[in-house]
Order: structure tokens, then C-alpha cells, then sequence
């Protein structure tokens, strides 16, 4: 049960919980404002700027992770549905994922992650990807040729 009194006019019950009005009329018309009836809600939603309102926060190394491992594996999805395409007879839908789709859902992706309320991490996760990979090649490749395959 609350400490105030029901906020319904000529009523001198107890609030029911928070509510601001007693059990009896806890459904009916709430014309008092919630600031006139407890004070510390009032001191309380004072302190609060309602103009600046936070948007969801991102946990940028998670999105970076995220973006870093969905780049090379969307590529891949749509590399192999595109082979499944190219070999059923079907060029020109399978050059179209591999040279239309793949380039713009990238680009859509980091647009997305760019924007003021999307998750930055996403975005520069996918910029690194290129990066990430031809570093791992080169390096496959040194590994290679010190084994003597390329020598």
C-alpha cells in the first residue's frame, strides 16, 4: 500500500501501491497529475533531461566481432549459391548475386553501423574484414613457400 492519499477528488482512502488512487478507483479518470500527487517523483523527473534521451548503448567490441566474422561469412553463403547457380545453368542470376548483391548488402551493412544510432563496431568490424583476410592469405602463402610447395 502507498503513503498518500487517493488522488480521486473527495476521496480520502489510501493509494493502492504507487498508483496514486485507492482500490475503488483505481480505474477511474487520472486528471491529477503524477507530480502533484508524490513530490519525489517531481524532484526526480526535475534532474532528468527529457530533450537528451540516450538511445540504446553498443557494445562496439562485440559489434566489432560481429562484423569482422559476418562479412567473410555472408561472402561465403552467397559464393556457394552463386556456384550452385553458375551450375545449374543459371549465369546470369549467379553473376548478379556475386557482382550486385554481395558489394551492396556490404555497403548497406556498413552504412547501417555508420549511422548516428547504429552500432559503429559493426561497421568498422567490416572495414578491417578486406584487411584481415589479405593479411591471412599473404601469411598462408609465406607458410607455404618456406615448406618448399611454391619453391
Amino acid at each position: 500500500m502507498g503513503d498518500n492519499k487517493c488522488a480521486y477528488d473527495g476521496c480520502n482512502a489510501l493509494e493502492f501501491r504507487t498508483s496514486g488512487y485507492c482500490l475503488r478507483h483505481k480505474e477511474g479518470p487520472k486528471t491529477t497529475l503524477i507530480s502533484e500527487i508524490n513530490p519525489v517523483i517531481n524532484e526526480i523527473s526535475e534532474g532528468i533531461d527529457m530533450a537528451n534521451t540516450s538511445t540504446l548503448e553498443h557494445n562496439n567490441v562485440v559489434w566489432f566481432i560481429v562484423g569482422l566474422f559476418a562479412g567473410p561469412l555472408f561472402a561465403i553463403i552467397i559464393g556457394v549459391l552463386s556456384e550452385v547457380l553458375l551450375q545449374i545453368g543459371v549465369e546470369e542470376i549467379g553473376v548478379f548475386t556475386m557482382c550486385i548483391i554481395l558489394p551492396l548488402i556490404y555497403i548497406i551493412g556498413i552504412i547501417w553501423g555508420l549511422r548516428t544510432n547504429g552500432p559503429t563496431g559493426f561497421a568498422l568490424g567490416l572495414l578491417v574484414t578486406p584487411l584481415v583476410i589479405g593479411l591471412f592469405v599473404l601469411f598462408l602463402i609465406y607458410i607455404i613457400s618456406e615448406e618448399g610447395v611454391f619453391m
